[in-house]
């Protein structure tokens, strides 16, 4: 994470992300108007975090230099419109198939990442699915967690992974449901949801 907004590192970004290439200690020096050593100090910090990267050399009748450029994880850190996209199509699509038809389409692609993921949970005891189900869930951002009390299952997760556009789309949810009941191989009954006010989005199933 940048020390603040406008910093001499965010600096350094902007400049970067005109020039997919990279750029030279040199020619960041100028441009910013601080020291080489300072540029430098500052692209080792920027590297230390995923931000910017060693590109090519350049190989000129003088000293050689190397480049910098953004990462990916560079690139992603400024404001993307992902969600205001993708509220677009979802809102086009649910007006295309009509409400019903759109909460069956979110139940089938849930259950089509379950199929996808399936061998995963090939011979595997409940215990174990439920761990590699947690698993998953964490990796993809939902930060879930579960508790297993009187043969009922609760998986809580406190962050919606596609909030925003679940609080305009509830059908989203019905993703969740499906993704979720099809690896267990259980219905699942949400109780809370965090796009309806909920403190969480917690599911139960039996087990």
């Amino acid at each position: 994470m940048l020390n603040q907004r406008g910093s001499r590192q965010e600096q350094i970004m902007n400049l970067l992300l005109t020039t997919k290439s990279g750029l030279s200690i040199d020619t960041l020096a100028e441009q910013i108007e601080i020291s080489r050593n300072a540029v430098k100090k500052h692209l080792d910090t920027l590297e230390k975090i995923s931000l910017v990267q060693a590109a090519n050399l350049n190989i000129t009748g003088g000293r050689p230099s190397r480049n910098y450029k953004l990462t990916d994880q560079g690139i992603n850190y400024f404001t993307k419109q992902y969600a205001w996209f993708g509220s677009l199509v979802l809102t086009e699509i649910k007006q295309e198939m009509g409400g019903p038809a759109f909460s069956r389409f979110m139940q089938r692609l849930g259950a089509k990442i379950a199929s996808s993921l399936a061998p995963q949970f090939t011979d595997k005891s409940p215990a174990e699915k439920v761990q590699i189900l947690t698993t998953i869930m964490q990796n993809l951002g939902y930060q879930a967690s579960v508790e297993n009390n009187d043969k009922t299952l609760t998986i809580t997760a406190i962050n919606c992974v596609f909030h925003d556009l679940a609080q305009e789309h509830t059908e989203l949810c019905e993703f969740d449901r499906a993704l979720i009941g099809n690896l267990l191989d259980n219905p699942v009954e949400q109780t809370e949801c965090m796009a309806e006010q909920g403190s969480a989005c917690c599911f139960k199933t039996k087990v």
